[in-house]
């Protein structure tokens, strides 16, 4: 039996009675239904990814140094400490690769592209280059506005032109691998199959109530900074459907992570990154300065976001011959 291509394979379905109503909730003419592989999406990334943490906690428990300083690390993470970037680049790296590989086993399971999932080969480096530009100089115009208002103070924090550069590579290393993991786990393969079998926006609507429930439980996040996040999700999928592409946006998730993290060393869900290159203070209402959650957690943010999601045809190039999966192809609905 040949498993590539099998959840696109007709299925007969029997002409009445229970067993027809049931079938018809997992198969449509076309195979299985968009939201069954959509699931099945997540439990396999879970499944994956639980199975790695096993075997990588039963490696790290060999060396005791190394257990150490993972758990001190871990514990930075829940106490709003300073995390090493090295952390965040192990961490994500496990979480990256596993969602990749599920990616990879849905799309044969489809007989799908990777290119039909956002990761094309054509002009990758160029987008993902300007997508990091757009998001350092979208948080730095946060930044700007939080300074100009007096809603915060900015203070230089890191000693020695070699230990800065050297903690800015790091970081960059990190913030990469979170912007890459994140997008291509939401905005992915599980954006391209929801939003083929219920359109754009509903497609849209359930990755970012996945994306805000995913960092609902950070340490120092606040109602605003939910919000901001939702509207961030949005922005995304907003420039994957000009682009076609997974791209630009991990470009720019990680420009703006690096940004707000090491270059203004400001707070991020209650967490700041060690050998940071200033460090952004809050000063006045929580709301406004974003207080323990970070610029994301300011009203300004959304303000930010609007200016961007309005820019989008001049901060990106639409590519007319791109990959891009159809929006709502089982529903009839156009892009």
């Amino acid at each position: 039996m040949h498993l590539r291509g099998c959840l696109q394979r007709p299925v007969t379905v029997p002409p009445s009675g229970i067993r027809r109503r049931m079938m018809r909730l997992v198969f449509d003419e076309r195979g299985v239904r968009p939201w069954v592989r959509a699931v099945s999406f997540v439990a396999l990334s879970v499944l994956i990814l639980l199975g790695a943490a096993k075997i990588i906690g039963q490696l790290i428990s060999l060396d005791p140094g190394l257990h150490q300083r993972m758990h001190a690390a871990k514990h930075a993470v829940k106490s709003g400490g300073d995390i090493p970037p090295w952390f965040l680049i192990v961490n994500d790296l496990i979480l990256f690769s596993c969602t990749l590989l599920a990616t990879w086993i849905m799309s044969r399971l489809e007989d799908r592209p990777l290119a039909r999932v956002g990761l094309p080969r054509q002009r990758w480096l160029r987008d993902l280059a300007a997508g990091c530009t757009v998001g350092f100089a979208m948080l730095g115009l946060l930044v700007a506005g939080l300074l100009a208002f007096g809603f915060g103070r900015l203070e230089p924090a890191t000693a020695g032109f070699p230990a800065a550069l050297r903690s800015g590579l790091a970081w960059a290393a990190a913030a990469l691998l979170v912007g890459a993991f994140e997008e291509i786990f939401f905005r992915g393969y599980l954006f391209a199959i929801v939003r083929e079998g219920f359109g754009f926006w509903t497609g849209t609507a359930v990755v970012t109530a996945l994306f805000m429930l995913g960092h609902s439980h950070n340490a120092g996040e606040n109602p605003v900074g939910l919000l901001t996040t939702g509207a961030v999700s949005v922005f995304f999928c907003l420039a994957i459907r000009r682009t076609g592409a997974l791209w630009w946006v991990i470009g720019c998730h990680a420009g703006w992570d690096w940004a707000e993290s090491y270059f203004y060393g400001s707070a991020d869900s209650g967490t700041h990154a060690s050998g940071r290159l200033f460090t952004l203070l809050p000063h006045g209402n929580i709301y406004l300065s974003g207080g323990t959650d970070g610029p994301e957690g300011s009203l300004l943010c959304l303000v930010v976001l609007l200016i961007g999601i309005l820019a989008l045809p001049l901060l990106t190039r639409r590519r007319p011959g791109a990959p891009e999966l159809p929006a709502g192809a089982r529903a009839g609905r156009v892009p």
